[in-house]
């Protein structure tokens, strides 16, 4: 059988079996891109694409109509659209592009919030292990942060209790406006405190994942007897990461090794500001403590 006259035959098939199940639109329609009909309507077939899960295909679509929509009332649709499609496919570099795209080019847009939840957690997704390069990691703690100072809201009972206030206000008087807005506001940073929790716990354990980074390095410095490179380290854990767990670990480090530097003075500095951080467990460095004592003892 030629070639055209099989593949005639297939289209005829396939046409046939959706005009009889009924579902020619729905099951046909994602066969050809509406490529020359409204931009609006190209937009609503890359949703559908996107809803069935069809990524790869909705981001062609929709990296056609970026341009195309550049200042139009559905601007930030599609690049809203556009970025959840790149994050829900795990492409999350091209996720942080769109999304940043989206906030810079339209920052009155409804996605606005949204979108800078969601390049926070695009970089917290790229966030390597502690051993590697902590760039990611450092972006997604800033786009947390700012996410929570654009975003805040109110302690959650507090917010159900103004929500209880205004609802009961607008019935008394729907047409007060302010109550409505009131109503409206509170609802939405009812909505928020998920995002909040979420972020606030994310940026805990980035933290972590820093100061553990840094003080691997120290740890690994003193292991090759490095001993200047090792208090360095220990420094930046003690300095700039106070509410981890290796802020305590830090001083310990520090302590043994400027002993090992025979840097009595400073050792006994750093055991001063020890008992002062963690008066309660002054027995994990009773040992070094002795140690500083009987130096001075000897030397007086």
């Amino acid at each position: 059988m030629p070639v055209s006259r099989f593949l005639s035959k297939r289209m005829a098939i396939i046409a046939g079996l959706c005009l009889v199940s009924g579902t020619l639109f729905s099951a046909c329609s994602s066969v050809k891109s509406p490529s020359s009909g409204d931009v609006t309507e190209r937009y609503s077939y890359a949703r559908n694409l996107l809803a069935e899960e069809k990524y790869e295909r909705a981001i062609v679509e929709l990296e056609s109509l970026m341009f195309e929509t550049r200042a139009t009332a559905i601007e930030d649709d599609v690049l809203f659209a556009l970025a959840e499609a790149y994050y829900d496919s795990e492409q999350y570099l091209l996720a942080i592009d769109i999304y940043k795209r989206l906030l810079e080019q339209t920052p009155g847009s409804p996605f606005a919030e949204e979108s800078q939840f969601k390049l926070a957690k695009s970089h917290k997704e790229l966030s390597p292990s502690f051993s590697r390069d902590q760039e990611h990691t450092k972006k997604a703690i800033r786009e947390f942060q700012l996410y929570l100072e654009l975003y805040p809201a109110k302690d959650p009972q507090q917010l159900q209790s103004d929500i209880e206030l205004y609802t009961e206000l607008s019935k008394l008087n729907p047409d007060d406006m302010q109550y409505k807005r009131n109503l409206a506001l509170a609802e939405a940073q009812y909505t928020r405190l998920d995002k909040i929790n979420e972020s606030k716990t994310s940026i805990a354990e980035l933290r972590e994942k820093l100061a553990f980074s840094e003080f691997s390095i120290a740890e690994q410095y003193r292991k090759l007897k490095k001993y200047r490179g090792s208090i360095d380290y220990y420094d930046t854990v003690i300095r700039f990461y106070p509410d981890t767990v290796y802020f305590e670990k830090a001083w310990i480090g520090k302590i043994e090794v400027l002993l090992k530097r025979e840097k009595w003075f400073e050792a006994k500095a750093a055991l001063d500001a020890y008992d002062q951080q963690f008066p309660e467990n002054m027995k994990k460095v009773e040992d070094y403590r002795k140690r500083v004592l009987k130096h001075f003892e000897k030397n007086t």
